[in-house]
């Protein structure tokens, strides 16, 4: 007879990692087999868990470590195991790297249909001080601020003075915020960012009230040189309170400064940046000695000009299409400062009617997804898709919709952007099957990425 309690505690063995960063183990339930998925566990462990099978997949809570997984490895930070950030900072190095490809493959081969030859691996060339961008939680009240990271599936906020992941130029920032909102009341978000001068910048979105002392303390930090500037969001307003130059400025896809505007989005490995466009630059394959340079290339998702600044040196017609309009104005900027022209469209990248002589889409949209774009993909007579995602799930549905439109998957590069954390930069190359091309990098485009 199936059992009827909701919640038990069980030996289980965890066999593989899933996407989002937990165990997974396997169990027979009554006549039905049930996954179990773990946090904080490793291929390999065997432990006891307390298990809730009111959920699909069923979840459980770490008890008991009876045999350690040999990919186990102790975490470097005091806070591993209750921040919610670096979730796979208890296995090492190489396990990161394979359950990432295995993800990754999985996911892909399921939703096209074809198997991968193989999948590149980027390794990052540092896995800690490596972020130059980090979204902070705070939480306010009674001469107190609690700064830090959520917890895993959590409202609660972990409190930390130091982040091993952190660039150590951002590092002091973790106190100097506890310090800049000890004597507020409310909660909010602070995301953090390198500026000009490589000084920190900060983007506050704040549900509560903020004192005129805070305001003049955060003018104290720019005036002497600790901020080059911050952007300050109450809920409801229009427009946010702005002391000194609050822009971020990382290293662009072509290894020049691109300005960011505050609170927007950047890779946050700049030293990974630099590979990353140079892949998705040779995957394009604009190659003006086949013809293709005088089409429209299409850029989808652009954001603030990270790939545009490189693609519009290799094509005569690029085309960025971006939603949010200050980053659209910031890709102008970018181009403008180093002399490239492209037309930049501020528009919504998932309903934009692509040009009729298209052949080639670079996309990089935001974790959830491109459903809408795909589709026009799909219907159009695209030959090519670039596709930049940091969700393999996501990128996955939608990799399912090319195949359904008549594209076949090509070569899948992955990019260790975010070590110690399930989440990975994914490029993967679709073309539409019957079109001239090999899908895929060249041995000497690969040498030169």
């Amino acid at each position: 007879m199936p059992s009827t309690r909701r919640s038990e505690r069980l030996r289980l063995a965890i066999t593989s990692i899933a996407p989002g960063g937990q165990g997974v183990a396997h169990i027979e339930r009554g006549n039905e087999r049930r996954a179990v998925f773990v946090a904080r566990a490793a291929p390999g462990d065997l432990l006891e868990a307390q298990v809730d099978f009111e959920q699909r997949p069923a979840r459980g809570a770490l008890l008991k470590l009876l045999e350690p997984s040999a990919l186990r490895v102790d975490a470097p930070c005091p806070h591993a195991e209750r921040c919610g950030g670096c979730d796979l900072m208890h296995l090492n190095h190489d396990a990161q790297l394979d359950a990432h490809r295995r993800i990754v493959s999985e996911l892909l081969e399921r939703a096209t249909g074809g198997a991968l030859s193989s999948v590149g691996v980027h390794a990052a060339p540092s896995s800690t001080r490596y972020r130059t961008r980090a979204r902070l939680a705070v939480l306010a009240s009674r001469g107190r601020a609690v700064v830090g990271y959520r917890r895993a599936a959590s409202r609660h906020i972990e409190g930390v003075a130091t982040c091993l992941v952190l660039d150590a130029r951002l590092e002091p920032m973790l106190v100097l915020l506890q310090e800049l909102f000890a004597r507020e009341s409310g909660e909010g978000e602070v995301s953090l960012a390198l500026g000009h001068g490589d000084k920190p910048v900060l983007d506050v979105h704040w549900r509560g009230e903020l004192t005129g002392a805070f305001y003049a303390a955060l003018e104290r930090h720019v005036g002497s040189g600790a901020l080059a500037g911050g952007e300050v969001w109450l809920s409801g307003a229009r427009e946010p309170a702005r002391v000194g130059d609050a822009r971020a400025v990382t290293l662009g896809a072509d290894g020049e400064p691109l300005i960011v505007p505050a609170g927007g989005f950047a890779q946050a490995h700049p030293a990974l940046n630099g590979e990353l466009g140079r892949t998705v630059l040779a995957l394009a394959e604009l190659d003006p000695n086949r013809g293709e340079a005088s089409r429209p290339t299409v850029e989808l998702f652009a954001g603030s000009g990270n790939f545009t600044v490189l693609l519009a040196r290799h094509t005569e017609s690029l085309v960025a299409v971006e939603s949010d309009a200050r980053a659209a104005n910031a890709a102008r900027a970018n181009l403008a400062a180093r002399g490239l022209r492209a037309r930049v469209v501020e528009g919504d990248a998932d309903a934009f009617d692509l040009p009729a002589a298209t052949r080639t889409v670079i996309l990089d949209p935001p974790r959830g997804g491109a459903s809408g774009a795909v589709h026009r993909v799909a219907a159009s007579k695209v030959r090519r898709v670039v596709y930049v995602s940091c969700d393999a799930t996501t990128l996955a549905r939608d990799a399912e919709t090319l195949a359904r439109g008549g594209f076949a998957l090509g070569r899948v590069e992955l990019f260790e952007m975010f070590p110690h954390t399930s989440h990975v930069e994914i490029v993967a190359v679709l073309e539409r099957v019957g079109s001239k091309g090999a899908v895929g990098l060249s041995a000497n485009e690969r040498s030169n990425a």
